[in-house]
């Protein structure tokens, strides 16, 4: 199956691809489940933690067409994600969307990736924000706020 077809264009709104790609992305808002991945899945996010000899580029940030690796079709299509998820039309739908565009953000880092195995990274990824737990878990109307710092809106922080 040539994935790069399937990725060209983002489902529409009611399709069940729409959907189960928005349950991903909402899942990938929670640090604990990002460190599941990480430790449950090293081989998707870590080209070292791959055993394929596909694998020829596991030392370049970003993966070669030709390589269909299971770490570079993943990384491909967190790529895919982020490229259509971060845009008004999509991340409308996103009940949390701070979190979710800032861990697909940061799931675009080849660094990021690897260091999802550290126990420590689930904490402070929650603490990112700077907001009380409650706080965190209230859904928000902000659709493309990526920096974990406290933003200025109309002068007030």
């Amino acid at each position: 199956m040539n994935t790069t077809i399937a990725l060209e264009n983002p489902p529409s709104p009611p399709s069940p691809r729409f959907t189960l790609e928005l349950e991903f992305v909402l899942a990938l808002s929670s640090p604990q489940y990002l460190q599941h991945l990480g430790v449950n899945f090293p081989h998707l996010l870590n080209p070292s933690a791959s055993s394929t000899s596909n694998n020829i580029a596991t030392n370049r940030a970003s993966s070669t067409i030709d390589d269909n690796s299971p770490h570079a079709c993943f990384v491909r299509y967190l790529k895919y994600l982020w490229d259509y998820w971060k845009t008004p039309e999509y991340s409308q739908f996103l009940t949390h969307p701070a979190a979710v565009l800032r861990n697909l953000e940061l799931l675009q880092n080849e660094q990021f990736r690897r260091d999802l195995t550290r126990p420590d990274l689930a904490a402070a990824l929650g603490e990112g924000f700077g907001l009380p737990q409650e706080e965190k878990d209230k859904p928000t109307q902000e659709s493309t706020v990526l920096n974990p710092e406290p933003a200025m809106v109309n002068g007030v922080i």
